[in-house]
């Protein structure tokens, strides 16, 4: 559609040079298209019209046998270049507007449209330096700048990377247009996010949301970009009402919803949303999926339901982490066997470091099942760490004492009987 709108352009303007007659202005400027050139390249035009491109440009090529004023050699070149936009033919394209350029015959309309094009050209092939050389070019003799335009501008330079000199013509290329396109306000979030400025970057996303409610990409950047700036009411109104318009379906969708409910303080909605996904299979039944449900159903102080996501969490989970949570739950619950089957499971997957803590909660759990054996050689095991030496040796003390009581208790028995 591009290369179709430059050559309906280029051959109006062709069109309207050949109109006054070569005579008239042969006379006038001695400036003018000979009438043979003007037939030539009027066939060559139907011939494009009709998709016969290399018919088209065999016309063309044949004119250069002939000598040819500066005008009619600019024309040429140009007319040329049109049809390799129209092939696909990036590179030589933009050779032969050059040579159009470099003729210096084109009035200046003409001149302004063949310098936007070639600048357009270069751009899409990467040769941003002379893109924006020829806009700069274009907006010194331009009145009028049209959107487009100052679009371009800042495309050439974002591809630059020079974000800061990109920031005024994406400005006003939304600015000045009665509509812009979704893409200019694209280009805009992607200059601001380069600057770091990120209540722009918010700004600009609700922009996108209100021309494209639709798109579930708008949504969930500008949550996220809320969240980042600890906007967090709205961030999560912001993915409320995308998973009310059925646009969150994705597992990272989900997970962010999720996490948004429970640092709002609402984790019972946040277990729901969990519980739903994983039983829909929409959301990844991973150690930190049910890691989450666990916190949201403890923050929601139901704490016999998360311990089931939690011993899910531990198994799916490659450290010691989890099982030290789910061994803290049960002992505090006096489930002691669970809890030495947990601390036991966390032991060999804790680091080096952690290991002493595990011993004396393995050992406090030992202690609790009155297995005083296991205590102690736990409690002697955390004996070896500085950070739990003194809480190990005052354990044991106690577990000698508790000892004590069971065996004073049992010769009680005894000597009953």
């Amino acid at each position: 559609m591009h290369a179709v709108r430059l050559t309906a352009l280029a051959l109006a303007l062709l069109v309207a040079v050949t109109s006054a007659a070569h005579a008239k202005e042969k006379k006038k400027h001695g400036a003018g298209l000979h009438k043979a050139v003007a037939e030539k390249l009027l066939q060559a035009y139907d011939l494009m019209q009709k998709d016969q491109l290399d018919e088209s440009l065999a016309i063309v090529d044949g004119l250069t046998k002939r000598k040819l004023t500066p005008p009619e050699l600019a024309q040429v070149h140009r007319f040329r270049g049109y049809i390799y936009v129209n092939q696909g033919l990036q590179e030589r394209a933009a050779q032969e507007f050059e040579e159009s350029l470099a003729q210096q015959a084109l009035d200046p309309e003409a001149m302004q449209v063949m310098t936007y094009s070639l600048a357009q050209i270069y751009t899409q092939l990467a040769k941003y330096d002379r893109a924006l050389q020829l806009i700069d070019g274009w907006f010194a003799a331009e009145a009028n700048p049209k959107p487009d335009a100052y679009y371009l501008k800042a495309m050439i330079l974002v591809q630059q990377e020079k974000f800061d000199l990109a920031l005024e013509p994406a400005k006003l290329a939304i600015e000045t247009s009665e509509s812009p396109r979704e893409s200019w306000v694209q280009l805009l979030v992607a200059i601001y996010s380069q600057q770091k400025d990120y209540p722009n970057v918010a700004a600009t996303l609700k922009r996108l949301v209100a021309m494209s409610p639709g798109n579930k990409k708008y949504w969930v950047q500008l949550s996220a970009v809320l969240n980042y700036l600890q906007r967090d009411g709205e961030a999560l109104a912001s993915l409320r009402l995308a998973d009310e318009a059925k646009l969150l379906g994705e597992d990272p969708d989900l997970r962010q919803l999720s996490r948004l409910l429970f640092v709002r303080d609402a984790p019972f909605q946040c277990a729901q949303e969990l519980e739903h996904g994983l039983a829909n299979g929409t959301l990844k039944p991973d150690a930190d999926a049910y890691r989450l449900l666990s916190n949201c159903y403890i923050a929601a102080r139901e704490t016999d339901k998360a311990l089931e996501p939690l011993a899910k969490a531990a198994e799916l989970s490659t450290d010691g982490e989890v099982y030290l949570l789910l061994g803290q739950m049960h002992l505090q619950r006096e489930r002691y066997d669970a809890a030495i089957a947990a601390f036991e499971r966390a032991l060999p997957l804790a680091k080096p470091e952690r290991r002493a803590p595990v011993h004396l909660l393995l050992g406090v759990a030992q202690l609790g099942a009155d297995n005083f054996d296991g205590a102690e050689r736990e409690f002697r095991a955390a004996q070896s760490d500085a950070k739990t030496r003194a809480a190990a040796e005052s354990y044991l003390k106690y577990t000698a004492e508790e000892r004590a009581r069971q065996d004073q208790k049992k010769l009680l028995r005894v000597a009953a009987n």
